[in-house]
């Protein structure tokens, strides 16, 4: 639960990072949000009273629930709300699986805030926002594909279709915004390593 709660803060300031309404200052909310919790989550994996890193992961928390209160949200919140809402799957686990998706899709758009995404992580030049992403959920323990959290392959054009209807804003473009959505290929899902077309 910590591992999952933890990815569903980071994907608020994920999103905080390209928002159509962002500024410096949430930008610096953000990136330091992400930070806390990836050097906090594995500690915490380890050993689940260790108080320093409980207290790391409050800090980042609260620096990315800061950030939703005041900037909007964009297409990895619309799927994750879909996916959750229309199909009861769990909120904190449909954002750990959905992030690294949403970031390789949208990283070419906005390379300015996958950079400052893959500072936050600690990543190194050869590995992508999006994957570290991945492996900072697959490596903790929490689950990385949508099977794996009870959505079912006949569910998945449904979702593709109520993910279309009534979008968020998406900082690619509106006609790729069915690309990023589930089909059964994203069922199984795999390690991010370039913006995936999943139809």
């Amino acid at each position: 639960m910590s591992v999952t709660s933890g990815m569903n803060a980071i994907a608020h300031a994920a999103e905080g990072l390209y928002a159509q309404d962002s500024n410096p200052v949430m930008n610096l909310m953000a990136e330091e949000g992400i930070r806390a919790l990836a050097q906090a989550l594995p500690a915490i994996r380890q050993s689940a009273d260790d108080v320093k890193a409980r207290g790391d992961a409050l800090y980042g928390a609260w620096l990315c629930g800061t950030v939703l209160g005041n900037v909007g949200m964009a297409l990895h919140h619309k799927r994750c709300h879909t996916l959750g809402g229309s199909f009861n799957l769990p909120h904190a686990e449909v954002h750990t699986v959905v992030l690294p998706q949403a970031m390789a899709f949208k990283a070419e758009a906005v390379p300015d805030a996958m950079s400052r995404m893959a500072r936050a992580l600690g990543t190194t030049d050869q590995v992508s926002a999006a994957a570290a992403l991945f492996d900072l959920a697959r490596d903790n323990g929490a689950p990385v594909a949508l099977k794996d959290i009870g959505m079912q392959a006949a569910d998945v054009d449904r979702a593709a279709d109520i993910g279309v209807s009534n979008p968020y804003w998406n900082p690619r473009s509106s006609a790729t915004a069915r690309a990023a959505l589930p089909t059964s290929s994203a069922l199984s899902m795999a390690l991010p390593s370039r913006p995936i077309s999943w139809r």
